[in-house]
């Protein structure tokens, strides 16, 4: 059996022709070795660099080896093997993945961060923690002083729940990210104001139509945000001096309410107001050199039929009941695509089994949010979800995450964020054409799949199957809920789905087959493994049968057709 050592990219994200360093740690519970270490660097299931050398590697000391082979590879994931062959015959591995991309747009790994207490000063172990996670974007949660004036007075400030933290570590904390290949991103609330700005401007807010004022928990008054309004203008003045400060763009936030309301004697509806303010925001926030990378929240998918084409820079939903099935996760990020297929998707699915007055046992809230981070890949989309130092978010108010109770879930969740970095061209393209509803189940006899019951939607004591495919290659992506105990993303689970054997796979590809890989963040290492293939007699010409051997949680399966 081999030893472990960790290892990870120095960056989150490298961009085109960047220098590309992978870190290797010893085990916490290894005193170290020294030997010959050899690098393997893969894209898909091709090695394509190879490096040996020798290395003395020892606890609480690291390494970092340069890939001299950053001028080669195209913008996409890669995936990476270490394997360190000791003096005392031992064989330590280690796996990770990296990423090309010079827009983060594309490949938006959404973590967050929301302690920013004096004593964090000059603590980069959260952000270096991230990295590990390869989160490329940040969103700096609570960070500010009011809702209504960002910018704290001074240094320490206590912040609208009473919270002591100081502007100075948020700074730290911004100039840590962005050392690690990170965008930083401030959270500001685009109506939001406490009582005092309200009773001093009162003419600013919105009203229901019995003239009561809107609010949040009596603590929060609702400005109107249209350009008639001048809160509109107050508020891109307090996001220019954030962005001074040293943010890289903005996650907007909203309530999911009202829909309408009265503000400045006349009725406004809000789900028009919300994509004006986002493309004045942008607009008012460009320069010459640059400009903010802006994330507006759809509440629960609302306005996103308006939202979706603003000028932000990806498509967020904060996903809440009645969207409580997995299927609502598929639909969610299937309809936002419609709007806009050149954007991505970002589901911010909180996993309240993980919260602590809920007395869960960690167990089966481990297992549901397996569950939802397949569901939500192998869809197509990202998933806010992780952050600060192996934190889980459990609710809407971020400083009540949860830390992972384990370190076997931990690496679980490295796993499963090391595969959508290696395998993003097959996940998250935006070339990706959909073939599912079309193309298997039914009458659809392109891709028809046998030993268990199979759907093309996300059902419960199926296996549900994703067919997609691009210019080079034909992908499914398979989902266990065998065995589950119900249909329900955010609900504990007692276990993991039935495990699978066996599948067996017809597909009718007109293109010439070169090979099938499989390849899963359960098994394997993530390592893509080939499977045979013969030609069979189909009803609309020769297809290819195949046999995939296992299947876990989620499979993703590539049929790479010859150029």
């Amino acid at each position: 059996m081999n030893d472990v050592v960790q290892c990870y990219p120095l960056k989150a994200q490298y961009r085109k022709n960047e220098k590309i360093f992978i870190k290797i740690e010893a085990a916490e519970d290894e005193k170290g070795c020294s030997g010959k270490l050899v690098c393997r660097v893969f894209d898909l299931n091709e090695c394509i660099k190879y490096v040996e050398q020798s290395v003395n590697l020892y606890k609480d000391n690291t390494i970092a080896i340069e890939l001299d082979c950053s001028q080669s590879l195209s913008a996409k994931g890669y995936g990476v093997e270490i394997s360190i062959y000791a003096d005392n015959d031992k064989v330590y591995k280690g796996y990770t993945a990296f990423d090309v991309c010079d827009n983060p747009e594309l490949t938006p790994r959404y973590g967050f961060i929301s302690d920013f207490f004096e004593n964090d000063s000059g603590d980069e172990s959260d952000i270096k923690q991230m990295n590990k996670f390869h989160l490329n974007l940040v969103q700096f949660y609570d960070w500010m002083y009011r809702h209504h004036e960002l910018m704290p007075p001074t240094d320490k400030f206590k912040d609208p729940l009473g919270r002591e933290l100081s502007i100075n570590v948020v700074k730290e904390k911004i100039q840590y990210a962005k050392k690690y290949g990170m965008k930083a991103l401030g959270y500001a609330a685009v109506y939001g104001a406490e009582r005092e700005f309200y009773e001093e401007h009162k003419d600013w807010a919105l009203y229901k139509n019995d003239g009561h004022v809107i609010d949040f928990a009596n603590f929060i008054f609702l400005m109107d945000i249209n350009r008639k309004c001048p809160w509109h203008d107050h508020l891109i003045s307090q996001l220019k001096e954030a962005e001074k400060f040293g943010f890289d763009g903005f996650h907007l936030d909203q309530y999911g309410f009202p829909k309408e309301a009265i503000g400045c004697r006349e009725v406004r509806k809000l789900r028009d107001d919300f994509p004006a303010l986002v493309d004045d925001i942008k607009n008012d926030l460009t320069t010459e050199n640059s400009s903010p990378f802006l994330i507006f929240n759809a509440v629960n998918n609302w306005p996103i039929e308006t939202v979706a084409s603003s000028d932000q820079d990806v498509m967020y939903i904060e996903v809440w009941p009645p969207n409580e099935s997995y299927r609502d996760i598929s639909d969610l990020i299937k309809n936002a695509r419609r709007y806009n297929p050149d954007k991505q998707v970002v589901l911010a699915a909180y996993m309240k089994p993980f919260l602590k007055e809920g007395g869960v046992d960690p167990v089966k809230a481990e297992n549901a949010t397996i569950l939802t981070m397949a569901t939500i890949f192998a869809n197509g989309g990202f998933h806010l979800l992780l952050g600060e130092k192996n934190g889980i978010l459990t609710e809407g108010y971020y400083p009540n995450y949860r830390v992972s109770p384990s370190e076997q879930f931990t690496r679980k969740l490295m796993d499963y964020y090391d595969f959508i970095v290696k395998y993003e061209e097959l996940l998250f393209d935006l070339s990706i054409v959909e073939d599912t509803m079309t193309n298997t189940g039914g009458i659809n006899g392109e891709y028809v799949f046998k030993g268990y019951k199979f759907s093309p939607k996300a059902e419960k004591d199926t296996i549900n199957t994703l067919v997609k495919h691009t210019e080079s290659c034909k992908i499914i992506n398979l989902i266990n809920y065998l065995g589950i105990d119900d249909d329900k993303w955010n609900e504990p689970k007692s276990s993991l789905p039935s495990e699978a054997r066996d599948i067996e796979v017809t597909a009718m590809v007109v293109e010439e087959v070169e090979s099938v890989y499989v390849a899963s963040p359960d098994y394997n290492n993530s390592l893509a493994q080939e499977i045979p293939f013969k030609f069979v007699e189909h009803g609309e010409g020769k297809a290819i049968q195949f046999t995939i051997p296992r299947l876990d949680v989620w499979d993703l399966v590539f049929i790479k057709l010859k150029k």
